[in-house]
């Protein structure tokens, strides 16, 4: 069962409809967030929820209502749901845009059961495709993902596209990216990506338990190099790399991976809401 609240409602998602006027579909103007439940109890979601507030102002977007109030919806969302479940939370342009700013917006929540990665990636690990650009707007969970689409049409075994502007690896198209080398992890630097809510957890772990972290870019050529990989999300958590683009990486699921899984699973409670 998939449900959608819109327009101070909760439809199934078939029901679901926004104006073609609406400018999400007009110009892809429209941001998004992310959020899974453990036990039945939204993770993370305060911080999931200042960071689409912060996306929809770098964009001219007031959202269009508080985010006491959408804590509220996603809290019923979750009891009308059976098991655990995954929301994406949209705030869209709306109709008009004048002075700079959007001024009528619309949002939507739509509430699916959570669907986490097959167990044999956490194995295996996943494919990355590499392409020679940065994602636009960083900073900013919008809703363009083209170049990712278009990148992972080369590898058909590719679980996302990977960015590397001139063979500087920033995130995935969906995650963050994390590469261990020398014994230490190296991540890009904030400034270079979207802060990911997972991104920031573990980044917290791996400093707390004693792990070298290294705010850099890391490099294409330097995946020969390194020990292990991983990307992080918030439904797919932790989840290992075992090649990038016709690279492979020497150790999957390696003991940093590991550890830092390890980790998480002991501090999922310090974020449930």
């Amino acid at each position: 069962m998939k449900l959608c609240y819109y327009s101070d409602e909760f439809k199934s998602i078939e029901e679901m409809s926004l104006p073609v006027s609406d400018l999400m579909i007009q110009r892809g103007v429209g941001v998004f967030d992310t959020i899974r439940t453990y036990r039945k109890r939204p993770h993370a979601l305060s911080i999931h929820l200042k960071r689409l507030e912060e996306s929809a102002k770098s964009i001219g977007i007031e959202l269009p209502v508080g985010k006491k109030r959408l804590a509220e919806i996603i809290r019923e969302g979750i009891d009308r749901m059976e098991g655990e479940v995954q929301m994406r939370v949209y705030v869209t342009g709306g109709d008009v845009f004048a002075d700079g700013i959007f001024p009528h917006p619309r949002y939507f929540i739509i509430f699916e059961p959570l669907e986490k990665a097959p167990k044999e990636d956490y194995v295996n690990g996943v494919v990355l495709h590499p392409i020679d650009m940065e994602r636009p707007f960083p900073h900013i969970k919008s809703i363009f993902y083209l170049p990712a689409y278009i990148g992972r049409r080369q590898d058909k075994d590719a679980m996302e596209a990977l960015y590397c502007p001139a063979g500087e690896i920033t995130e995935s198209s969906s995650s963050s990216f994390f590469m261990v080398i020398d014994g230490k992890i190296v991540t890009a630097p904030t400034e270079r990506v979207l802060d990911g809510v997972m991104r920031q957890i573990v980044i917290k772990l791996a400093r707390e338990a004693g792990l070298a972290v290294e705010m850099r870019c890391p490099l294409l050529s330097e995946v020969p190099m390194a020990q292990e990989a991983f990307i992080t999300g918030s439904i797919k958590e932790i989840l290992p790399v075992r090649r990038i683009g016709s690279q492979r990486i020497s150790q999957v699921n390696g003991p940093i991976s590991q550890y830092l899984q390890h980790l998480y699973a002991q501090r999922i409670e310090d974020y449930l809401e």
